[in-house]
């Protein structure tokens, strides 16, 4: 029986999922693995630097796409403050919103395509983590310091000078360091007169300058409807989840290449974490596994559903002879992996092997059918007539779901502010799906699943991780 010692030892080393040896050896292997742990590390930097490459371009966002759903919808621009919202359109990823679960900065977008983006965010934030982003496009920038005050006029709207960290210059500036000092001193964002005394009063400015203050704007969060009633703007302001999700099914060329980046290192790590599966083996601690080959790919978890469980707090042990689905979902900065397959712990039971023969079939038939136009309801109806043309009767989901910067980007089927439930979405070019094959049945001696990503092209799909392997023998 492997330990969770041992397995983790083994996810460290790599040593299970490329030889097969025991976590014992792979344990022992971990002395004298420098250059290989030196690769790995290259590897990870290469993904790294490609990710940063990429976000250096331009904002992930489809622009084009943008400015026909803001005309579409009747929308005059976006004023968003969601994490999500705000990388998507300015490619700054607001850490500290995602501390606090709470905005802290704006991002507006304007109908006229001759404006860049707009970012409303803090000054200090400004200096100490921006120049750290991978942003070398234009973007209005707005920021805020804090409450100042006149000598001799407390009741004065001042904004706060500017916090930068002081040089104590006992040592030679970082190159990091030097480019924090240089932002500040050459931005114009960042002068005195430039800098509003809170983040209201710093929207309130960016959607004047932008012509976002009149009009019809989307929103996206009640502290947008806020913040504009707070500064006495008058534009008229619409809920806009469902259009951002439109924007978001269809993706531009850089987003499409880090969903490569982020499907590929989801999928890999996967089946390297299932293949050191082994009798007695618990589900935390292949889920530990996991976590560890997806950081060495450079992706984070989110969910490894194991054998249909997805809570944590439940933590059963694999057994000889079963079978269990996988189902996991991970993300390279915020673009997601997904991915499914069936792990036969020893040999599967029959019936078990024929569920997943048949939504290996389903697939091969779904796969070949893909292209822009096909509903969701086109989807299940050719997959659940393949089946049953093939003689199974399996209960099978055959739900697609468009992927990126969530699991489900697809647009609701209601209104913009109706509880949401998936439409029946029509596949467009650029889109990245997930067509989900769980078997829904149990009494068959474990449990399948087959997942993949496919971006949807011109003339058909293309498969965006290794969709080889549609079973994992252990």
């Amino acid at each position: 029986m492997i330990t969770r010692r041992d397995a983790l030892a083994g996810a460290i080393t790599g040593t299970l999922a490329a030889t097969g040896a025991t976590a014992a050896t792979g344990a022992a292997a971990i002395k004298g693995k420098g250059a290989a742990a030196g690769a790995e590390a290259a590897t990870l930097d290469a993904v790294v630097a490609r990710r940063a490459a990429l976000l250096r371009g331009g904002p992930p966002i489809n622009l084009e796409r943008a400015y026909r759903v803001m005309q579409e919808d009747g929308l005059d621009g976006f004023v968003l403050c969601l994490p999500t919202n705000v990388f998507h359109v300015s490619g700054y990823t607001d850490h500290l919103a995602q501390m606090h679960e709470a905005p802290a900065s704006f991002v507006l977008l304007s109908r006229d395509p001759l404006q860049a983006p707009g970012l409303v965010m803090s000054q200090f934030l400004h200096f100490y983590k921006f120049p750290d982003e991978a942003i070398d496009y234009p973007l209005q920038k707005f920021l805020y310091t804090g409450w100042g005050m006149r000598e001799g006029d407390p009741a004065a709207e001042a904004a706060s000078p500017a916090y930068v960290f002081v040089d104590s210059k006992q040592a030679p500036l970082r190159e990091f360091e030097r480019r924090r000092y240089a932002l500040q001193d050459t931005s114009p964002a960042t002068q005195p007169a430039a800098l509003s005394p809170s983040a209201e009063r710093a929207l309130a400015r960016a959607a004047k300058e932008m012509g976002l203050d009149r009009g019809r704007i989307g929103f996206d969060s009640a502290v947008v409807l806020a913040a504009y009633a707070s500064q006495g703007l008058e534009a008229e302001l619409a809920y806009a989840d469902n259009s951002l999700r439109r924007i978001r099914m269809v993706k531009s060329a850089r987003e499409i290449e880090l969903m490569r980046i982020a499907a590929r290192a989801n999928a890999e790590a996967s089946i390297a974490a299932v293949r050191a599966v082994r009798p007695g083996m618990s589900h935390a601690e292949l889920r530990a596994i996991w976590t560890a080959e997806l950081a060495r790919r450079g992706n984070v978890p989110e969910i490894m559903q194991i054998d249909t469980i997805m809570a944590n707090a439940t933590n059963p042990r694999f057994a000889a002879g079963t079978a269990f689905a996988i189902d996991c979902l991970s993300h390279g900065h915020h673009y997601r992996g997904d991915y499914g397959r069936t792990v036969f712990v020893g040999e599967p039971t029959r019936a078990i092997r024929r569920a997943t023969d048949a939504i290996s079939l389903a697939w091969d038939e779904l796969r070949a059918q893909l292209r822009p136009g096909l509903r969701y309801a086109d989807i299940k109806r050719i997959g659940q007539e393949t089946l049953r043309k093939a003689g199974y009767d399996f209960d099978v989901a055959f739900s697609a779901h468009s992927c990126g910067l969530s699991h489900t980007d697809d647009a609701g089927r209601g209104a913009q502010a109706d509880f949401w439930v998936k439409g029946d979405t029509v596949l467009e070019e650029n889109m990245v799906i997930s067509i989900d094959l769980p078997v829904r049945q149990s009494g068959l001696g474990g449990s399948a699943h087959l997942e993949d990503l496919t971006l949807i092209t011109k003339s058909g799909g293309e498969q965006i991780n290794d969709i080889g392997d549609r079973t994992i023998q252990v």
